[in-house]
């Protein structure tokens, strides 16, 4: 009896060892191509014995391809943007806002033009595989669309893209809704039912398809990233080849010119950011664009592309308004956002025009700073009246030592330097009248980059010929208006002098005007607005600042 137990057992070993060295299980096999997916039977069903023998080799599962048999553009259109999307990697191919037009009168584009049919687009997926990235991004994708409706958000749809071949699957979803520049995105990548890690891109570059573009202050293409409240920019000019970097608390990252942004707001701060040149240079400019890719949380991300309004990105929170570049220091920048509020608050409050505006707050700025101004214009001419009385005697000491040798340079220092303590008159007094005017150029560089950087003048009038404050007075009547007043201002600060050096000086600085008029030529009729106003008072103080020093000068005589 146990003989033939013991027989009984090692046959069934020997057929145990037998059927798993003919039939290996699924894990010993070599991984396929395409996985093969086996389902597991419910607990209750696992304790009973199979009803009928297991077949030698399991049954492959039937292999998920699903792609579209040709290229085709999906348009969505809301109250603020008309969006082109290509199902050939369920990319951008437009962007264009309704609210702002540009040449010929259609909505601003955003999206520049590719350099060729196969070129980069936003909203490509970046992979650490380099090959499947191709892959991805050049498929034909099947397009589903569903309206959607989400609590305050308002009405929308949904695009969703698909594509599914080989055991790799692709799903992305954008999701649009009215009154909202912000878009809902996400991604999943999956080889074989195992996740990747995924990079959502903007680029290659941003620039606007307008006029602004061609201004002298206006820049394109910019990279701008968000991190923990500390923003960096850098241009296209001067970015690496590649850069990668950990962001601890990323509150958005994207592309960026004079007026409008493209920013990724990833779910969750903690992401990877990685900025570097598109493949292939920019048309008609000769250079790479950037592209910057942050990694896709599972939650997903929004995308924001859209105006640099500080108002409306305030309102949206994450501190999006610090894309608006005003400055890069500190106050500066803190003075610029005030103006530029202050400028809000005029437009909106008293007068509906931008122009006005500038104006009015170019008058209470120069109201506010009239003291300092005052002190400061009124020491000056002081010094300049009591050099030009004096100077008679000081050019008579400059005759007696002619000799250029140092004891004699020496003498004639000292006989000047009593003459002017014999005269009551300080000579480096003009140097004390322009320290406060040093102190106002934070002030008055706040204000220029306050209108530089100002998206809400873009296309806003003034009146008659000025149709766009960002833009150059098509006939130069500002900036010719503006020497004059320059010129004017300069010529009633100036006294005449007897000294033939000084008489040229003066003559040299009353070319500037004409150097000033030359450089505003070209510039923003807004920023010549501002200047020619500032002129304007300031041969308004300068007439009183005159009135000054005569009464002062007066009052000797009448003594």
């Amino acid at each position: 009896m146990e003989k033939r137990l013991l027989l009984a057992v090692a046959l069934s070993f020997m057929v145990m060892v037998g059927w798993l060295l003919l039939f290996p299980s699924p894990a010993q096999k070599p991984l396929a191509p395409a996985p093969v997916v086996e389902t597991a039977a419910p607990a209750a069903e696992r304790t009973s014995p199979p009803a009928a023998p297991l077949p030698e080799t399991p049954a492959p599962v039937p292999e998920e391809r699903v792609a579209s048999d040709k290229a085709e553009e999906q348009s969505v259109e809301t109250d603020l943007v008309q969006v082109k999307l290509t199902n050939r990697g369920a990319r951008v191919v437009s962007w264009r806002l309704k609210a702002y037009p540009a040449i010929g009168g259609l909505p601003v584009e955003l999206v520049p033009s590719a350099a060729e049919p196969g070129a980069e687009r936003p909203l490509s997926l970046d992979l650490e595989d380099a090959a499947l990235e191709t892959k991805v991004n050049e498929a034909l994708y099947v397009v589903e669309r569903e309206p959607i409706l989400t609590g305050d958000a308002g009405p929308g749809q949904r695009l969703r893209f698909t594509w599914a071949e080989a055991g790799i699957k692709v799903v992305k979803s954008l999701v649009f809704r009215e009154g909202d520049y912000r878009v809902d995105v996400a991604a999943e990548v999956t080889v074989n039912g195992v996740r990747l890690p995924v990079r959502l891109t903007w680029g290659p570059g941003l620039a606007a398809q307008d006029e602004q573009t061609n201004g002298q202050f206006h820049y394109v293409g910019q990279a701008v990233v968000n991190d923990s409240g500390r923003v960096v920019r850098i241009a296209r000019k001067k970015a690496e080849t590649e850069t990668s970097q950990r962001a601890a608390n990323l509150l958005w990252a994207g592309i960026e010119e004079q007026y409008f942004a493209a920013l990724i707001l990833p779910a969750r701060g903690d992401v990877e950011v990685v900025l570097r040149h598109a493949a292939t240079p920019a048309p008609a400019k000769g250079d790479r664009d950037l592209v910057v890719a942050v990694s896709l949380p599972a939650e997903g991300a929004q995308l924001f592309v859209g105006p640099k309004s500080f108002t409306l990105l305030r309102s949206l929170g994450r501190q999006m308004e610090d894309v608006v570049w005003f400055s890069n220091y500190g106050l500066v920048s803190w003075l610029a956002k005030l103006f530029f509020l202050g400028l809000e608050w005029i437009h909106d409050r008293v007068v509906p025009n931008y122009g006005m505006a500038i104006i009015l707050l170019t008058i209470a700025l120069r109201l506010v700073l009239f003291p300092v101004n005052q002190y400061s214009m009124v020491s000056m001419r002081k010094v300049q009246t009591q050099m030009q009385r004096i100077q008679p005697k000081v050019n008579a000491i400059k005759s007696k030592y002619k000799k250029k040798d140092a004891e004699t340079r020496a003498k004639m220092n000292q006989e000047m330097m009593a003459l002017y303590q014999k005269e009551g008159v300080n000579p480096m007094g003009s140097m004390s009248g322009c320290l406060p005017m040093l102190a106002q150029f934070p002030i008055l560089i706040a204000f220029y980059d306050m209108l530089v950087a100002t998206f809400e003048l873009r296309g806003a009038p003034f009146f008659g010929w000025i149709h766009d404050l960002t833009l150059k007075d098509p006939y130069y009547v500002t900036p010719i208006l503006m020497g004059a007043t320059m010129f004017i201002q300069q010529w009633l600060g100036t006294t005449k002098s007897s000294d033939p050096a000084q008489a040229q000086q003066q003559k040299i600085m009353l070319m500037m005007p004409l150097i000033f008029t030359v450089m505003f030529l070209n510039l923003p009729s807004g920023l010549v607005l501002y200047w020619f106003v500032n002129n304007l008072l300031g041969i308004g103080q300068q007439w009183l600042v005159n009135r000054h020093i005569g009464r002062l000068d007066a009052a000797p005589q009448k003594a």
